[in-house]
């Protein structure tokens, strides 16, 4: 009978190596767990002046919501007192992040100091300037300069922004009311979209349905 001894060996060595190699890939797993942020580590507020060609800067203001939707609001100084707006939908793939609106989304990376933009290859933006997007309290709610399509239908009057996929509910008053007016007057085939430039801000108001709220869009004035 063959001794036992060599066979015990090989066995302790074999549950060595595959313990290594657990403990290696739960240790690179544990670092691509860091280097990583998930979804939820970007849902904030964003808040910088970015580089401007023709006038000081543009100071930025990002908001990414936890249901994946973002504004964004553009307010170019000394030229503007409104800023442009933005709405979309946000994702995120590894550590990069998407803002999926108009032809050429626009991607971003979490840095030390907060967003960091990347230019159309996905690369670091390479400027002594700052491009970089800092993680701040709060953004407060305020007007924006936005277009897109607007549909009065069925009683319901509702603004899918340029780019976007969303509709927007639109709050029902004297204003949206003008607008639901040249609606029926221009727009040959309902619900077919109006393109619209409009002066709006996002606030809640009592849902259309239940005893809950409900965001709305309340147009302040349209531009032509």
């Amino acid at each position: 009978m063959k001794p036992l001894f060599p066979i015990l060996s090989t066995a302790l060595l074999l549950a060595s190596c595959t313990g290594t190699a657990d403990q290696v890939q739960e240790t690179e797993a544990a670092k691509d767990s860091t280097a990583t942020p998930t979804a939820t580590a970007w849902v904030g507020s964003y808040a910088d002046t970015l580089p401007c060609a023709d006038c000081p800067g543009i100071f930025t203001r990002l908001e990414l919501r936890p249901d994946s939707t973002y504004i964004r609001r553009d307010l170019y100084l000394e030229r503007d007192s409104i800023p442009f707006g933005e709405i979309g939908r946000w994702s995120v793939q590894g550590d990069v992040l998407t803002l999926a609106t108009g032809d050429v989304p626009d991607r971003w990376r979490m840095g030390a100091n907060g967003l960091e933009m990347l230019d159309q290859e996905g690369k670091a933006v390479e400027s002594p300037l700052n491009y970089t997007l800092r993680r701040v309290a709060g953004v407060a709610p305020s007007s924006m300069r936005l277009s897109g399509g607007y549909v009065y239908y069925a009683d319901a009057h509702s603004f899918t922004p340029d780019g976007s996929n969303q509709a927007i509910p639109v709050a029902a008053d004297s204003i949206s009311m003008e607008l639901g007016k040249l609606y029926t007057q221009k727009v040959q085939s309902p619900p077919a979209p109006m393109p619209v430039r409009i002066v709006a801000h996002l606030q809640e108001g009592p849902a259309m349905e239940g005893n809950g709220t409900e965001e709305y869009l309340y147009v302040e004035r349209a531009e032509q």
